[in-house]
């Protein structure tokens, strides 16, 4: 039996092994890491409140009181 073939089998095995936990633990750090990068942070936990505005006030919600005939 080749003593040296096994020996190499045995290590490339272990260093694929080693780096399959890095990438996971690597994985693991971002996903425990609050993200920073992309805006404020959304607070899900809070409360949100109604807005009071009146529909009437809003200048896009009036009817307007022109007619808009275009026939000739």
């Amino acid at each position: 039996m080749n003593r040296k073939a096994t020996f190499a089998k045995r290590q490339r095995e272990s260093d694929l092994k080693d780096h399959a936990r890095q990438k996971i633990e690597r994985k693991a750090a971002r996903q425990a890491s609050p993200r920073t990068t992309k805006g404020p942070e959304i607070a899900w936990d809070e409360q949100t409140q109604a807005t009071t505005e009146d529909p009437a006030n809003d200048a896009a919600n009036q009817v307007s009181l022109v007619p808009t005939d275009d026939s000739p």
